[in-house]
């Protein structure tokens, strides 16, 4: 019994001493103690921050305690940036100091900063370390201008995080090109908080200011990806003021891509950028056939139509829309499936977004004509209702067009005949469709008084939270707009000042130096009820 209780004894103290050993291996504070709030403190740097005559190839900075690094790669920058750039230890682990190992050989007379943002925390609570940066001079002097700035994003309430601000210096070999292949001479990110930013250390000069939001991290624009913006006027240094850049996704240049011959009669035609009302022609001249483009919806495609297929190889095409033109060529099959013509009431998401009253038929190969004789409109107790057809032959469908009752029940039919399309067919079948319509106390009404504008056409629009548009209309003078019988929700109201009149929002482009067409929001939610009108006057100043 007596080595029993010694057994017992001698394991209890090793399971205690056990106990404390593991506590004391831990770097965290002691069960119950306070939580540490406090961030990390810097004992050491070497060489001094803010050296000059600079020519060392490492840099330590020790701490009280021990760190580590949060999301690194997404807050450092160095600034100018280096062609290789530094190892910076430690790496995926803790210690009580950072190592900056430099690899690059350092440009002559230059203040360099290694801005590490908030990615030092400490290894018990994450505590960060506010805004650590590491600044050195290889010349005699730090330089020590500032520049202030303030990104917006255009289409958009908030505006993004982490964007990076660059600065190119305006001498002789400098063009709007070098943001696509070049690294810009100065770098600050906005991290994750920051509306407005400060530029430090930098030298007196001329510089283009460029802000980007970066998908790749390297410093150079890719329009298919980012975002950017830029300011419209060269920045002299030293310079007091506050320069506000407006971000923006820039429309990709237009190009043809990816075009297949894939039916009989149909070649689908892939593009970038904005070619919707794309010309297409034959290369041959002495080539004669008939041809129709429709638009696959929600999609950069469009569908070229040709009666009858050449009898080549190879078609050779020219693309045309503006300015732009792009020749290019289809391989012909043979024997491949031949498309038919069918119709539906389905509506996709453009006519849904434009066309609120009437009904929608689309189909599957381009529409010719139609018979308005072999359509038929009647409400719910079977009396004929008036109604105007209208074809859109880029998008393919027959608007059906008539003036909608509350608490209604309307029936269609589209009786075979009444669709003829491009090669000579029509609709074999009947379609039916219903509809039926709730009382306009289910709805609510929006009106909006424009005063104090001079410029126009100005193309008011109704957002969702998710800035979908969801109504809109095109003024070219102060006036009361109507937006009614709308579903309950809550919306924004926002004004694009249309410059270039084409009736739609514009985004700017840095070749051109075009900025992008001014918008600006009513700063207020909408929260539409039933049965409820909203009253509102914006100044279009």
């Amino acid at each position: 019994m007596k080595n029993v209780k010694k057994n017992l004894a001698f394991l209890s103290s090793v399971a205690l001493m056990m106990l404390l050993l593991v506590q004391c291996a831990k770097r965290g504070s002691p069960s119950g103690g306070p939580i540490d709030e406090l961030p990390p403190i810097i004992v050491s740097v070497y060489p001094e921050n803010y050296s000059t005559n600079f020519e060392a190839k490492e840099i330590t900075i020790r701490f009280n305690e021990y760190i580590k690094f949060k999301d690194l790669r997404k807050q450092l920058v160095i600034s100018p940036p280096m062609e290789y750039p530094p190892i910076i230890l430690p790496q995926g682990g803790v210690g009580k100091e950072i190592t900056i190992r430099i690899q690059d050989t350092l440009l002559e007379n230059t203040t360099y900063v290694i801005n590490f943002g908030q990615s030092v925390v400490d290894n018990n609570e994450g505590n960060p370390y506010p805004f650590l940066k590491y600044v050195f001079s290889t010349g005699d002097y730090v330089d020590s201008l500032k520049l202030k700035g303030q990104i917006k994003n255009v289409l958009e309430f908030e505006t993004d995080e982490f964007v990076n601000v660059l600065l190119y210096e305006l001498d002789s070999t400098y063009t709007d090109s070098a943001v696509f292949k070049e690294q810009p001479r100065y770098i600050l990110n906005t991290l994750d908080s920051l509306t407005t930013f400060t530029m430090e250390n930098l030298k007196e000069g001329t510089y283009q200011m460029v802000a980007l939001k970066e998908e790749n991290s390297d410093y150079r624009y890719d329009p298919s990806r980012e975002k950017i913006g830029f300011y419209p006027e060269p920045i002299t240094l030293p310079s007091d003021e506050t320069y506000v850049i407006n971000l923006y996704k820039q429309n990709l240049d237009a190009e043809i891509e990816n075009a297949k011959h894939v039916s009989e009669f149909r070649i689908d035609v892939g593009y970038k950028g904005y070619l919707d009302s794309l010309k297409i022609e034959p290369v041959d001249k002495n080539l004669l056939y008939e041809s129709r483009i429709t638009k696959l919806d929600a999609t950069d495609t469009l569908q070229y139509w040709l009666k009858p297929i050449p009898q080549v190889d190879t078609l050779r095409l020219n693309a045309s829309l503006g300015n732009f033109q792009e020749e290019f060529k289809v391989t012909i099959k043979d024997s491949l499936k031949i498309d038919t013509l069918s119709i539906n009431s389905k509506a996709n998401d453009y006519q849904k977004k434009f066309f609120k009253n009437g009904s929608i038929i689309s189909a599957t190969t381009p529409i010719e004509s139609v018979n308005e004789n072999l359509f038929e409109v009647i409400d719910k107790d079977s009396t004929a209702v008036p109604f105007t057809l209208k074809i859109d032959s880029l998008r393919n469908f027959v608007q059906i067009d008539y003036k909608e009752e509350e608490s209604q029940r309307y029936q269609m039919k589209v009786f075979p005949g009444a669709i003829t399309d491009f090669y000579g067919s029509t609709n074999k079948d009947t379609l039916s469709l219903n509809q039926v319509t709730k009382a306009n106390k289910e709805f609510g009404n929006i009106y909006i008084q424009t005063t104090n504008g001079e410029e126009f056409p100005v193309i008011v629009q109704i957002v969702t939270k998710d800035l979908k548009v969801v109504a809109q209309e095109v003024i070219s003078t102060n006036k009361e707009i109507a937006f009614e019988l709308m579903n309950p929700n809550t919306y924004y109201i926002r004004w694009i000042y249309d410059t270039n009149k084409n009736g739609r929002y514009d985004p700017g482009n840095i070749l051109n130096r075009e900025q992008p067409e001014r918008i600006q929001y009513l700063r207020k939610e909408i929260n539409l009820k039933p049965n409820w009108d909203v009253n509102e006057i914006i100044s279009l100043e």
